[in-house]
């Protein structure tokens, strides 16, 4: 009894120094309430990956990387990669600076709840990232861990949405914590930390436990994963985060010839606006050139007058399509990454694959005059797909055929105006109603109360949702 008092005691010593790590990668500091420790490296490791990061990076990505992230559609950025010896040997998987992330990914609901994370971190979103390195070399793999310092610097993330930005939300969205401290002296502590927490004497830039930061790495390789990538040692390479899609909604009114933009699901003044098109013109948003972002356009006697910036302008493109009287819709038809145009006359859809003029490429009956019309990504496979709402019955179709609705269910009323979109960033667009210059959002495609409700615009504008 004595002998097993004794160990007990060591490992109360071992925990409250905070060097008892559990297999899953987590210890107590003095407490009952665990704690999550950053992935592993030595001083000298850490320092050899500071000697070999080079000049300080840009986090946007640029040249050629940047088409390809924008066409897969999720938040990129360019960030310095590490390797660590992971838990179970041989173990592929990634660690990121958010334990959020990490017990999502890991479907840890108890521990994602003990940690007071944000709702947006649902168990069932695609927690994996895509590592590209400068020669093309490229590979898939799922975060098991967080690291390297920090374990609350979801950098990737704006400091408002599903997933909100916890710490050091004075960086530029991309910039992760640890490269600011390295390379600009962010967060600077007098007598920060060594790795091995103890007092390193002098002072500079620390991460969020205090130490001193020695490379600027924003992500962490297992030897195995770095492996299929060839990687000798750390480097600059581009992520993309697959939980994080571009396509995030937000709102938009349209008043005149008067467009009145939103940055984040909320109320408020607009965030920029301007004029496109003319009074009487049946407004569009669309990401018409593929490039991520949903731009203006107006459908006008026929004709389509299209834009690829969110400012005012002259069309970039223009070309007939469908008939006057017509009701535009535009979506990814076909799942290629661009939207293109499409338009409903007595409830038959007319879909084209191209942004030009032309006979339609789809057509098929749907719903019936006098419907209105709805179109999103319902299940999430990455293309547009359509739906009606008729006397606040909402009627919706997983393919782009004639045939009864995949999905049916009652939401909000008769005269409210539909509009639909990614409103939790899970990649699946659900319903929302415009009432009187209030938006009511659901996150499901299912009967129920709103799960957000704003005002944003007057009663008589148009809404528009724009990514």
């Amino acid at each position: 009894m004595v002998r097993l008092l004794a160990v007990a005691s060591l490992l109360a010593v071992l925990a409250s120094l905070g060097l008892l790590r559990s297999a899953g990668g987590a210890t107590t500091r003095g407490s009952s309430s665990p704690t999550v420790e950053p992935t592993h490296h030595t001083q000298a490791d850490a320092e050899a990956a500071g000697r070999a990061a080079g000049r300080n990076e840009a986090n946007v990505v640029a040249g050629p990387q940047a088409a390809a992230s924008t066409n897969g559609g999720f938040v990129t950025y360019r960030v310095y990669a590490t390797q660590y010896k992971p838990n179970t040997d041989g173990s592929v998987e990634v660690a990121v600076p958010d334990k959020c992330a990490k017990f999502a990914a890991r479907g840890d609901s108890k521990t994602l709840q003990s940690f007071n994370c944000a709702p947006g971190y649902a168990l069932g979103l695609d927690y994996r990232v895509v590592v590209t390195r400068d020669n093309g070399a490229s590979a898939t793999i799922a975060v098991n861990d967080v690291g390297p310092w920090n374990i609350d610097d979801n950098y990737w993330d704006p400091a408002s949405g599903p997933r909100p930005r916890r710490m050091f939300t004075d960086l530029p969205q991309g910039t992760p914590e640890s490269q600011a401290a390295f390379s600009n002296g962010y967060n600077t502590q007098p007598n920060c930390e060594n790795v091995d927490t103890t007092p390193s004497g002098h002072s500079g830039g620390a991460d969020q436990f205090g130490r001193c930061v020695l490379n600027p790495s924003g992500i962490d390789l297992s030897f195995a994963a770095a492996g299929q990538l060839n990687m000798a040692g750390s480097e600059w390479v581009t992520v993309s985060f697959l939980w994080e899609p571009l396509a995030s909604a937000a709102p938009a009114v349209v008043r005149g010839s008067m467009w009145y933009f939103r940055s984040t699901l909320s109320g408020g003044a607009a965030d920029f606006n301007f004029p496109y098109g003319a009074s009487g013109d049946v407004a569009v948003l669309c990401d018409w050139d593929g490039n991520g972002t949903r731009t203006p356009g107006v459908y006008r006697n026929g004709v389509f007058y299209l834009r690829n910036s969110v400012t005012p302008g002259g069309a970039d493109t223009v070309f007939p399509y469908g008939n006057p009287g017509d009701t535009p819709v535009c979506g990814d038809w076909n799942g290629d990454h661009t939207e293109t145009v499409g338009v409903v006359r007595n409830g038959v859809l007319f879909l084209r694959n191209s942004n030009t003029a032309g006979g339609a490429d789809v057509a098929f009956a749907y719903g019936d005059p006098g419907d209105l019309p709805v179109v999103g990504d319902w299940d999430g496979n990455g293309t547009t797909t359509v739906g009606v709402v008729r006397n606040g019955v909402w009627f919706l179709h997983n393919a782009n055929t004639a045939a009864g609705a995949d999905l049916t269910f009652p939401y909000g009323n008769a005269g409210d105006v539909p509009v639909a979109g990614d409103w939790n960033g899970n990649g699946r667009w659900t319903p929302g109603v415009f009432r009187g210059g209030a938006w009511f959002l659901r996150n499901a495609n299912s009967a129920g109360g709103a799960d957000a409700s704003f005002r944003f615009g007057d009663s008589g504008d148009r809404p528009r949702v724009w990514h």
